[in-house]
């Protein structure tokens, strides 16, 4: 299945402030830690990293990609290399 952002209209659409909105999808909607890379580094300057994890909501629709600055699988978080983290932190964003 392949994911695109959400479709919404108007000036104040959110993922105009999205520090990846100029990165190729394939790497935003990407299974593969060394592929998403690029976005995950962009995630640390993004303004707008809550409402990204909200409106994806990556646990709820299973998503795969990076959204709020971190690699989901099937929904579930994927943990950094060297992390002992298995599952999404609801805290983090």
């Amino acid at each position: 299945m392949n994911w695109h952002f959400p479709v919404s209209g108007g000036e104040l659409d959110w993922r105009r402030a999205a520090a990846c909105a100029q990165l190729p999808e394939r790497s935003i909607f990407t299974r593969s830690r060394s592929e998403a890379e690029p976005v995950l580094r962009a995630c640390n300057q993004c303004p707008i990293r809550r409402e990204c994890v909200t409106v994806v909501d990556p646990e709820h629709t299973w998503f795969d990609g990076v959204s709020g600055g971190r690699l989901w699988r099937n929904g579930r978080e994927v943990p950094s290399a060297g992390s002992s983290r298995g599952t999404a932190r609801k805290d983090r964003a």
